[in-house]
């Protein structure tokens, strides 16, 4: 359904899903937009669910890299951003030009990829050199220009290069923030954002802005790991679904 043409109920089901979708990244750490961008295509078109996914997420990568700017090393990321500027024009270009089943489903695979290394925790060889940086953060690009969901890439590359819990927390947010900012930029040069995809985006931040409060209360209560592995399970769901 076109953003243009969204109801009321419309705008308040996009709402619950950034909501939903924030909540996961709060509790779990990852997963915004994979649980977003795979959700909201029920309710607008594919488009614009990422451009409406990448301008929310930018709020909330900006936030966690102030909270962890201590963390922060740009000289670990400098590569993988110099490597994904060069690809995030071709996914957001990609994506235009797609049929939109044939992305829906190229998506549904990505997800299932995700899933499967992520549930099966596989032991991954040390990569170092500026060739591999350059590599998976182009790898990144284009997945981040055309669905938003860089993230799997850069954490591959962080775990073979045994990041350390306050290099992920202050590094992967650091990155996401580079890359969403060049995403909106090519966005905005292909007309994408208008007066009416951010007045959802208005709708939909304070949302946002709840999830991520209610995970951080929440996650005193919840263990994180088997909520993890819930949250994967219904990806996987999702993935299969996206593939029909």
């Amino acid at each position: 359904m076109d953003i243009l043409n969204a109801s009321m109920a419309d705008s308040l089901w996009i709402g619950l899903i950034v909501g939903l979708a924030s909540l996961v990244q709060s509790l779990t750490g990852f997963g915004f937009a994979l649980v977003a961008v795979s959700l909201l295509p029920v309710f607008m078109e594919l488009q614009l669910a990422v451009t409406l996914v990448i301008a929310v997420g930018l709020i909330g990568n900006v936030v966690l890299w102030w909270y962890h700017r201590d963390s922060f090393e740009w000289s670990r990321i400098a590569h993988l951003a110099a490597g994904a500027l060069v690809t995030i024009p071709v996914g957001v270009l990609g994506l235009r030009y797609v049929p939109e089943h044939l992305a829906l489903q190229g998506l549904g695979v990505l997800v299932l990829l995700y899933v499967v290394y992520s549930w099966l925790q596989l032991s991954l060889p040390t990569l170092t050199g500026r060739p591999w940086a350059y590599a998976f953060g182009a790898a990144s690009g284009v997945l981040t220009g055309a669905f938003n969901i860089g993230g799997p890439p850069i954490v591959i590359y962080a775990n073979c290069n045994e990041w350390s819990p306050e290099q992920f927390k202050g590094n992967l947010p650091g990155v996401f923030c580079v890359l969403s900012s060049v995403a909106i930029a090519t966005h905005l040069w292909q007309g994408d954002f208008d007066a009416n995809l951010m007045t959802q985006v208005g709708y939909a931040t304070p949302f946002f802005i709840a999830g991520l409060g209610l995970g951080i209360w929440l996650s005193k209560y919840i263990d994180a790991t088997i909520f993890r592995q819930v949250v994967l399970v219904i990806l996987g769901v999702i993935g299969l679904k996206l593939l029909v």
